[in-house]
């Protein structure tokens, strides 16, 4: 993998060992595009362990799923509206409530559903990026105090849901030990 542009903030998360700047643009875009196959093929293999939590505290696979869904449809706008060049600034949002309002309905959600909806947004932004070009990926909105540039919107939309691709995997190991 190529370093992304030198000198800019990338996503990076020490839980996981995600590193944005790992990724050059064409490889972010590819990586945007197959996670609907990989949910696909992740939640087909939940099997029986599809709604079940693994622990307190620890989502289901289809909330898991829900949640990437949301976050990827949250930033193929945002990406959308960076896109325009106006610099969109919009007001913050403080807590875990919307999230936490959100999830209730998480559990019960299609899985079918959500991995289409989920693949579609990661394959519209990265497109959206794609068309716009890589020099337009400067571009950036602001949310409270926070400005993401388009780049660094698509790192977190592929970090969110790959740590969370990973949080199923190890979830659903824990599971499948604890049935056995």
């Amino acid at each position: 993998m190529a370093d992304g542009r030198a000198g800019e903030d990338h996503e990076t998360c020490a839980a996981c060992g995600f590193d944005g700047g790992a990724f050059d643009g064409a490889e972010l875009l590819g990586a945007l595009c197959e996670l609907g196959p990989s949910w696909t093929t992740l939640l087909n293999g939940a099997g029986e362990f599809l709604r079940v939590r693994p622990g307190p505290g620890t989502w289901s696979a289809i909330e898991y799923a829900a949640h990437s869904r949301d976050i990827t449809e949250l930033h193929r706008w945002a990406v959308d509206e960076a896109l325009t060049g106006t610099e969109p600034v919009l007001p913050g949002v403080e807590g875990d409530a919307l999230i936490e309002s959100a999830a209730s309905v998480y559990g019960t959600a299609d899985p079918v559903a959500v991995v289409a909806a989920l693949g579609t947004a990661a394959t519209e932004m990265a497109d959206a990026a794609r068309s716009a070009g890589e020099p337009a990926w400067h571009f950036g909105l602001t949310i409270g105090t926070s400005r993401g540039s388009v780049r660094r919107l698509l790192e977190h939309a592929l970090h969110d849901s790959t740590h969370h691709l990973d949080d199923v995997i190890r979830g659903l190991a824990t599971l499948r030990a604890d049935d056995t």
